[in-house]
């Protein structure tokens, strides 16, 4: 009955933990990555749980 909501529960936790280390990194590493810092955060909602892109 839980699990959906676990499951999204977690999926909000891990984007936004990824969302937080992506920020913290420098503009150059960013760029090595191919995004630019305005672009984590639709880099990162593209991003499911198992880590495949939408």
């Amino acid at each position: 009955m839980f699990n959906p909501i676990r499951r999204r529960l977690y999926a909000w936790q891990m984007r936004n933990y990824t969302r937080r280390r992506l920020a913290m990194l420098d503009s150059r590493i960013l760029a090595d990555m191919g995004i630019e810092r305005d672009q984590i955060g639709d880099m990162v909602a593209r991003i499911d749980i198992e880590g495949d892109c939408k």
